[in-house]
């Protein structure tokens, strides 16, 4: 999955594919601008996460009335997309989508802090946040004789490390006294994230910062004083968490008719919740009949499923993220050889690491941060959390650890070829700057899990049956989570009712079913993207074969649904239906693609 970064709480907005200049365009574009950076101002700490690295020595500071200020903000900016709107039949298609774009993410933003209000429930959202935004000016850390990177530029990232550092603990205060509805379950799963803040302050980045200023020096010293002040107000938001959650209340549902609106007004999705339910049992049924057909396999040709049947057990120690390499390149291969979409020769490196301590609860397996949006650095993130035992792993045949070749490349399909990785870096080159800051995650994790079956279709795994049930098996878990989304955001089922759901419909464990679901819980609407997406997908594809007849492709689908951006389905499908008319070359053009 894509990392979902606890950064600020307002996303911003999305549009459609570039068009000519049209007086409506220029307005709307105009209007994602100042929506842009006006929150890049606003919220120092999601300009950060965008890669505006203008704001890195700055944080926010949350208070009734900044929060009240920028409500009054959201609807100034609605009323003014609304005006662009009333022109009505006279725009054209592309500026109709961008209102309706425009209009669905400023009613998210809205509703974040109207109904949702996880400013309110979270008291951990603001150490998070913090913990977050330092891990990413760390993992993005300027280097010097790279990309045109002076020694300059590096001394100014880390004065801006060191001086966030120092505003992090008014920053926190301030988040907390927001925090005046604290939820049962946001408590928790925020606790068991700030558990693991101070090892990566204390290792990873203190390590860094002795290389740059030496250790003793006048400047690692003010580092040493902020960072510890830092870490002692982390320490205390866990603590106050710990001795007073049990009395919190469970408040994460939104009920029905909000959760309705979510889906119909903010993901602008053809789908209620009822029809979300019925494709989650159709793919549930999908995924469990795919594991029968492969279970007598297993049985009648004498291979057990596990390293015997497919590639073999993965390296531990130290050969294990240069393998997690050559399977990356393995999967780039794959995909010109089998002609599935463009690979660009300006395509980013992929960084394989090991998934940091604190982002380990709500990230068992593998994740991605793939080059921020507005950052010149192309480079990507692939998180991936070792087995304690790759021999323990594979014989429970453990759902959330890569611990063999065939695992390892379904996982990649997925986070880097030709799933985040390849899309992303795609999606952030687009000229339109309305359609550049799409981020739909219905798209992107569609897109992802849609690549994982068509790798089986198409032999990645060849007659090996390991990477084969994998996939079968999470099937079940993008069914699973949907039916648990829907029931828990519309307060139909309890967290227990929807852990054991969780438990018998994927072959999690209890405790990474109750883990699942949590994350399920506090992140009401995304984890549905999967199977939602997917299924998008395929009946996009199935329109575009039947109206591009002989001269359709699966290359040429790939590369036109890419070409659009990151933007919701519903919205896309159209359009590229619209533009068959085009040459491919043309298409992916307007998109730097």
């Amino acid at each position: 999955m894509k990392r979902i970064l606890l950064i600020g709480m307002i996303l911003v907005a999305g549009g459609a594919q570039a068009q000519q200049a049209t007086p409506a365009h220029a307005q709307l574009t105009q209007l994602a601008e100042d929506i842009t950076y006006t929150t890049a101002r606003l919220l120092p700490s999601q300009a950060t996460a965008w890669g505006i690295s203008k704001y890195d020595g700055d944080l926010e500071m949350p208070s009734e009335k900044e929060r009240a200020a920028y409500l009054a903000q959201l609807d100034e900016w609605q009323k003014r997309l609304h005006t662009i709107g009333k022109g009505g039949a006279a725009l054209s298609l592309v500026d109709r989508d961008d209102v309706l774009l425009l209009d669905a993410q400023l009613t998210q933003q809205q509703n974040t802090l109207r109904i949702y209000q996880h400013d309110r429930k979270d008291y951990s959202l603001g150490a998070n946040t913090f913990v977050n935004v330092i891990f990413l000016q760390l993992q993005f850390l300027p280097i010097a004789g790279r990309d045109s990177v002076t020694a300059a530029t590096v001394d100014q990232a880390w004065a801006d490390i060191v001086s966030r550092l120092a505003k992090g603990p008014a920053f926190i205060a301030a988040s907390q006294r927001l925090a005046t509805q604290p939820g049962h379950l946001y408590g928790t799963v925020g606790s068991d994230e700030l558990a693991g803040a101070a090892e990566l302050f204390n290792t990873a980045l203190t390590d860094a910062a002795k290389a740059h200023f030496g250790e003793g020096s006048e400047p690692m010293q003010k580092f040493v004083q902020a960072r510890d002040a830092a870490l002692a107000a982390i320490a205390s938001t866990k603590a106050y968490i710990d001795a007073h959650v049990a009395s919190w209340p469970e408040n994460f549902s939104m009920g029905r008719p909000a959760y309705e609106r979510l889906l119909r007004d903010e993901q602008l999705l053809p789908y209620s919740s009822d029809d979300l339910q019925r494709i989650a049992n159709l793919q549930l049924a999908r995924g469990w009949t795919e594991e029968a057909w492969l279970t007598a396999v297993s049985q009648h040709e004498h291979r057990p499923f596990g390293p015997q049947s497919g590639g073999g057990l993965a390296p531990a120690g130290a050969a294990l993220v240069p393998y997690y390499r050559e399977r990356i390149a393995e999967l780039k291969r794959f995909v010109i050889q089998h002609d599935i979409v463009t690979v660009p020769a300006w395509l980013g490196q992929i960084q394989v690491q090991e998934t940091p301590a604190f982002l380990q609860p709500v990230y068992p397996g593998a994740s991605m941060d793939p080059p921020r949006l507005f950052s010149a650095d192309s480079a990507g993130f692939y998180f991936i959390t070792p087995p304690v035992s790759l021999e323990d792993a594979a014989a429970h045949l453990d759902m959330n650890q890569d611990f063999d070749r065939d695992r390892i490349l379904s996982t990649a399909a997925h986070e880097a070829m030709p799933g985040h990785f390849l899309q992303l870096s795609i999606a952030r080159r687009h000229s339109d700057f309305v359609r550049k800051i799409q981020n739909s995650p219905v798209f992107e994790e569609g897109w992802a899990f849609y690549g994982e079956e068509m790798f089986v279709r198409l032999g990645l795994f060849a007659d090996h049956l390991d990477g084969r049930l994998d996939v079968a098996r999470w099937e079940r878990v993008r069914a699973a989570r949907v039916m648990v989304d829907v029931k828990l955001a519309c307060g139909d089922w309890s967290m227990q009712q929807a852990a054991d759901y969780f438990a018998r419909e994927t072959s999690f464990t209890p405790q990474a079913a109750a883990a699942a679901t949590a994350a399920i819980a506090t992140s009401p609407g995304y984890y549905i993207a999967y199977a939602v997406g997917r299924q998008q997908i395929e009946e996009l594809l199935e329109s575009y074969l039947r109206k591009a007849g002989e001269h359709g492709s699966l290359h040429d689908f790939h590369d036109r649904l890419l070409s659009y951006g990151s933007t919701p389905l519903a919205i896309l499908g159209p359009e590229l239906l619209a533009d068959l008319d085009k040459p491919v070359a043309a298409v992916r053009a307007v998109a730097n693609f």
